[in-house]
């Protein structure tokens, strides 16, 4: 959809870590008590740098994975 906009996304900065969760979290996530939360930011850029995407997704640490595949540049 961004590329059809003539905004191709060219380049993505994910950031996930670990915390405690807010109250609110842990009840809509339902959560056991002593359970973490996994956090993520992604920022995605077009190829001169102007911001196309921007989200921040939290998960129950024990109900969620990531898996990245990556292709090697020649």
């Amino acid at each position: 959809m961004l590329t059809v906009q003539g905004l191709e996304p060219d380049s993505m900065t994910e950031t996930i870590h670990a915390r405690t969760p807010t109250p609110h979290e842990a009840e809509v996530l339902q959560l056991p008590a002593g359970e973490a939360v996994m956090v993520l930011h992604r920022r995605t850029f077009t190829r001169d740098g102007r911001l196309v995407e921007l989200a921040r997704d939290i998960h129950a640490a024990s109900r969620f994975a990531w898996s990245y595949t990556f292709k090697i540049p020649d």
